[in-house]
């Protein structure tokens, strides 16, 4: 039976990786907890070293554990991705809403009794491409 862990991996200052695994733990005698917390030297090293920590831990075989791994990023660069991923969102909806616009245009230009070559002309796109729209 194979083990599913959750590690955190952070970037040290000299470009080393310290690596927590939150879910492995145990108490000192004075009742402090620890965290099974590891290293690796590179980032491609991450995922080994996490098995490795965790098979230690838990007196296992490595493959034995599976440990997926979560890369923390300073706070800057995690606001920066959240409006990046807001961005994207406010995008795609502009991208609905023109499309949906174009397709209402095109239908009322039919509706109108423009032909499919007059109207193409008007929104700029092709007569079977008016076809699709209008449909």
């Amino acid at each position: 039976m194979t083990t599913r862990l959750s590690a955190r991996a952070s970037r040290d200052d000299d470009g080393s990786w310290t690596i927590e695994i939150p879910e492995l733990t145990s108490e000192t005698p004075s009742g402090a907890t620890i965290v099974a917390t590891g290293s690796a030297l590179t980032f491609r090293g991450i995922k080994k070293a996490a098995s490795d920590l965790a098979s230690v831990w838990l007196d296992v075989e490595p493959t034995d554990v599976e440990v997926d791994i979560v890369i923390d990023a300073p706070s800057r660069v995690m606001q920066l991705l959240a409006e990046s991923n807001d961005a994207t969102a406010a995008g795609e909806a502009a991208i609905e809403r023109a499309d949906r616009l174009r397709r209402e245009a095109a239908r009322a230009l039919r509706a109108d009794g423009y032909p499919l070559e007059a109207a193409g002309a008007i929104l700029g796109v092709t007569y079977q491409r008016v076809q699709q729209l209008a449909s």
